[in-house]
Parts: structure tokens; sequence; C-alpha cells
């Protein structure tokens, strides 16, 4: 018949469905572990030359290892249904097979498929080094403890390394438990080998360590061959954990007086060369951390931020005296914090510590005098010495700077209406840098003074600005009896 003359084409490879797919430096065909609990299925492609009409029979015949493992009569034309037969389980040997097999046609001829194809059975566990040996740890890892700091100088990676077993294979699993028993339930990491890859080393990673704990933890691991026959559990390694991040607690300011609940007040007086912030010790930073400290004011004047220790190597940083009186005012408070920025570039800030600069009282300011005037307050001034007018000033004060606002201006009684006469001698006058070192002088005219009322009291007043102007602190009231 006509199909005879196909009989002799190339069979096609059979297929074996159970095996999986091949890796780069793996076994060829690996069956998977869970294949070999019953007959192996394997499927044929439909040959050339068989019979399209019925009444005929093919025979087919599965090869293992050149032996016949099972016949197969399939009568056409065939249904590509049954084209498969089993290969028995108890030849499922450990070890690498030869799969082929061979058609018998109803005209009697016969062929067979070339080459075999290669089927890789592996039911042997991988064994692990030496007496199940335990992980390997880094030498750095000083007394097999974890802490915080170690786990931020290494990429918050704890690494590891497996001792080599016996014949690593591309397709390879490393299980790693990490668990306050070592019974090897708890997975923490898995890594699984490549021809590129092939080494032993692993890694823990550092937020599931923090995540479940401190404490006394056990470190186990197990090696899965490709085909998944799993070795024993390795004797585990014990480690002590103190890894929970160390929390940046407040600063403190000193000669400051903590208050409660992160709040503290500072008397100004006490830091007129300026305020000290301390960093606490138990932060315990490293030499690639960077600390910055920052006092946070009401203004960017009364604000300042440094890196720069007052010592190098503690953790005092000094606030320039010019930061401070910005804030006085029981209605404003500083915001001191600090950042440390680890090697990795990692920022963690601490809460503030709010501080209330305390006001300072009025009489610890100097009080305005007028150089034509007798007596302390009230003094008294004739208004035949004041010619061109009244000479007023004010020795420094305390926080003095140049640039500070001032608001100065005298009132008394009108001798015309008996009322109320004011006058601004400067309003927003800026303080200069000589005034820094000598004190603040102004001329109250004679043109005011001419206005006042014999023998009553007038006074005169400044107030100073720390704050860029936002708000005035008033220093003593000078008063003034004048007289002709």
């Amino acid at each position: 018949m006509d199909s005879e003359i196909n009989q002799d084409d190339p069979l096609l490879d059979p297929d074996v469905p159970e095996t999986l797919d091949d890796i780069p430096g793996g076994d060829v065909n690996l069956l998977p572990k869970s294949a070999l609990q019953s007959d192996l299925k394997v499927i044929f492609p439909l040959w050339e030359g068989s019979s399209p009409l019925p009444g005929f029979t093919d025979t087919v015949v599965l090869m293992w290892d050149n032996r016949e493992v099972a016949r197969k009569a399939l009568p056409t034309p065939i249904d590509v249904k049954d084209l498969f037969a089993h290969v028995p389980m108890a030849e499922l040997t450990e070890g690498s097979h030869r799969v082929f097999y061979k058609v018998m046609f109803s005209s009697g001829n016969e062929n067979t498929s070339n080459p075999p194809i290669t089927v890789t059975i592996d039911k042997t566990a991988p064994v692990l080094a030496g007496t199940k040996d335990p992980l390997i740890f880094p030498s750095d890892l000083v007394g097999n403890k974890v802490t915080a700091r170690y786990l931020e100088d290494h990429g918050n990676k704890l690494p590891a390394t497996v001792p080599t077993y016996d014949q690593p294979k591309p397709g390879d699993t490393l299980f790693l438990y990490w668990e306050t028993s070592p019974v090897g339930s708890l997975l923490a990491s898995e890594k699984t080998l490549t021809q590129a890859d092939m080494s032993l080393d692993v890694e823990f990673d550092g937020d599931m360590i923090v995540n479940r704990g401190d404490g006394s933890r056990y470190a186990t691991y197990e090696v899965q061959d490709r085909a998944g026959n799993l070795s024993v559990l390795s004797r585990a390694a014990e480690l002590v954990v103190d890894a929970q991040p160390i929390p940046l607690t407040l600063p403190s300011v000193e000669r400051s007086v903590p208050s409660g609940g992160g709040a503290g007040t500072l008397d100004p007086l006490l830091v007129t060369a300026g305020a000290v912030v301390i960093v606490p010790e138990e932060i315990e930073p490293q030499p690639t951390d960077s600390v910055t400290v920052y006092w946070k004011g009401v203004v960017p004047s009364a604000s300042y931020q440094t890196t720069t220790p007052i010592v190098a190597g503690e953790l005092k940083y000094a606030i320039p005296a010019s930061a401070i009186p910005g804030n006085i005012g029981k209605d404003k408070v500083v915001e001191v914090y600090y950042t440390v920025t680890r090697a990795g570039g990692q920022v963690e800030t601490s809460d503030p510590y709010r501080l209330t600069v305390l006001v300072i009282p009025d009489d610890r300011f100097p009080r305005l005098e007028c150089k034509q005037a007798t007596g302390t307050n009230p003094a008294t001034l004739r208004l035949s010495a004041v010619p061109g007018g009244a000479d007023f000033s004010i020795s420094p004060w305390v926080f003095i700077k140049a640039g500070q606002k001032m608001h100065m201006w005298a009132e008394g009684v009108n001798k015309n209406t008996g009322g109320d006469l004011y006058f601004d001698v400067f309003v927003d006058r800026s303080v200069t840098a000589a005034e820094e070192t000598v004190g603040v002088s102004a001329l109250l005219p004679r043109s005011f003074l001419d206005q006042l009322k014999l023998n009553e009291m007038f006074w005169v007043d400044l107030e100073v600005s720390f704050d860029e102007g936002a708000s005035y602190l008033a220093f003593r009231q000078q008063n003034v009896l004048l007289v002709v």
C-alpha cells in the first residue's frame, strides 16, 4: 500500500512529559522525585507510514536501556490519544537511562527511533559537609552577636557560607532557617545555584532578623537538589541578636531645666556666651556616621545647625549666642534635634526637645540715661541745660547684636492741653556694629521738650526686637522731672 513508502522515514523522539526543563550545567531530562512514585508515561509522536485505513495494526515497543519494557498494539487509523506507554516503576533506578521505541508496521516493516534520548534519575539526597557542619559566619561577627550596627555596616545583610557539600550542581537550592529552636521549620531565605553562580555564599536579610526579634537564634540550612531530594538539616549555629534599631533618644541642652514630655526651659542669662546641645552617647555613632545638630528657632537668625562638635569625637555641639535671644518668650518654642546619616546614606532623625527660652526680666537690661540730667530714676533735667535737646544713651545690653531693631520714644504732659504728648525718637532702627561695644545714643529734640509741662514727669522708653521685628522686649523706663 502507498503508506509503506514512508515507513523508513526517521521516527521523531519520544516525549517524557514528567522531565524537568534542562538548565545550563544541569542533568539532561532530569526526572523529579515526584515522578518516581508510579509508572513513567512516555508519549510517541504519530509516525509516518501508518495506514489511514481501518483493519490494520501497528505495534509500538518501548525500549529502556535496550530492553523492552512495554509493547502496545494500535489498530489503524491510530488515535493519537493512544500513543503512549509506561516504563514500570521498578525500572526507575538511579542513573542515566536510554529511551527509544520501535514501530512494527502491519506490512512487516520495522523502524526504530534514533538516537535514543537520555533520561536522568537522581534519588540520592545531597550529603552535607563533615558531620552536618553548621553555617560559617564572617570573622568580624564577634561572638556571633548580630547588632543593629553590624547590619548597618553590611548593607542590612548578615552574610554566611554553606560548607561545601558533596557534589554541588546547578539547580540545587539552599534553604536557610532562622528560629528560636533549631528545627528547620521557619524559612528565612533560599538560593538556587546556577552555572553562572555556584557560590555557596548566602545571606540573611536584616529586616527579617529585626522582625523576628532579639535574643538567642539558631541558623540552620538544608540542601535540595533539582530532582527534589532533600538533605538532612544541618547542625545549628547559635547567634545572639541585639538588632533592634538604636533609638535616637532626645538631645539635651546644658543648663536647661526639663519639664517632662520632651520639653524644657532655658534661662537665657545662663547662656550669654552660647548654648551647648548634647547628643546622647547611647546612640553609639560610628566613625562613618555623620551627626547634624539642629537648633530650629522661630526665625532664621534664631536658628542654627552644625556638624562640628566642640571636641572631636565627643557629642557636644555649640550654639552661638546670636541664635538664642530671638527665641525668648513663653509663646515661642525652639525645636532642638539631630540627625544621623549612616554610611549607606540612610538618615535617621531624633524627636525634638522642645525648649522654651524664658523672658529676661527688664531689670536685667540697662536703663536709658540722660547726659544732662542729675539723679537716678526719676532724674532731674533743667530745660535751660539742653538748648539743643537732651542726650540719651544706653550701654550695651545682653545679647546685643548688629541688625537688631529698636524703637525709642518719649511721652509726657502737653503744657498747653494737659493731655498726653508722644514723640518717636526712632522706629525700627538697626543696631550698628559699633554700637555693639559702645551702646546706643539718641537726641531728644528741644522742640519736644518745649511742649512739655514744667515740674512734671516725662518718660523715655526703649524696646528691642531680637526676632527680626516680629516682637519686642521692653527695657526699663527712664522717668525724668523737667524743671526750668
